[in-house]
Parts: C-alpha cells; sequence; structure tokens
C-alpha cells in the first residue's frame, strides 16, 4: 500500500463521508473534497544501507462553497486534534496549515518519517552438517 493510500485512509477515517482525490480531475470536481499530493521525499543514509526518509505532502482541502471559512476552520481544528500519525506504519511531522484566500482553500504541508531497512535476500544456510552425538 502507498502511502498517499495511507493518507487517503487516516483523512477518511476522520471524515467518512469525504471525497479524497489522489489525482488531477479535468470534470465532475465535488466541493467539499480533499486533495493528497507528494511533494517531496528526502533521504538520509543510516549504518548498514539503511535510511532515513522523510516524504513530503500537501493536503488541499476544497471547502463548503456555502460557508467556506467556518468549513475550513472546523477542518482545520479536526487535522490538527486527529490526523498525527498513519496507524501502525508512520508518524506525522512539521504539521503547518495555512489558508489560501485567494483561492478558498486550506493548505496543510506536512512530512510523513520512516526508517527503512534494508532487506537481506541472499541465500542462508540450507542444510547443516553435523559429526558427532552426545558423549556419555
Amino acid at each position: 500500500m502507498t502511502i498517499t493510500k495511507r493518507i487517503a485512509g487516516e483523512i477518511a477515517a476522520i471524515f467518512p463521508d469525504a471525497v479524497i482525490y489522489t489525482e488531477n480531475q479535468d470534470s465532475n470536481f465535488q466541493e467539499p473534497s480533499f486533495f493528497i499530493q507528494k511533494i517531496l521525499t528526502a533521504t538520509a543514509s543510516l549504518l548498514f544501507e539503511n535510511q532515513d526518509r522523510k516524504y513530503h505532502y500537501q493536503l488541499v482541502y476544497f471547502p463548503d462553497p456555502d460557508h467556506p471559512n467556518a468549513d475550513m476552520e472546523r477542518v482545520e481544528d479536526k487535522l490538527l486534534n486527529n490526523f498525527t500519525q498513519l496507524t501502525n506504519f508512520a508518524s506525522i511531522h512539521n504539521r503547518e496549515f495555512e489558508i489560501d484566500t485567494a483561492n478558498t482553500v486550506l493548505e496543510v504541508k506536512f512530512e510523513v518519517w520512516t526508517w527503512a531497512i534494508k532487506q537481506d535476500r541472499t541465500i542462508k544456510q540450507r542444510k547443516v552438517d553435523v559429526n558427532g552425538g552426545v558423549k556419555n
């Protein structure tokens, strides 16, 4: 499962009736809705070829057009209180909330921090040869 799908799952758990997009929409765009987009990935090398990874994402909320300001404030409060981790996967850090008044959207930028461990795919010992027995 991709990180984007995990984020969508967390948003769906917080907002069960929400429309969530992970791709740009040419038509049939609904409001209110969320749009999830990865904007940057950063990695730092650790011992034994392991990596510390930080995935930077942007979550855009398109509010109810009938009362956008109240709707954006409500959504921001719910995200502040509930959107802190991807359950059983990773934590969410450095959340930044900004209301873009020109486009009437709530933008949330955040990072997903993970630690990637290189898998050892070498063939392990297949049999053990033993010479000996039990000594009395």
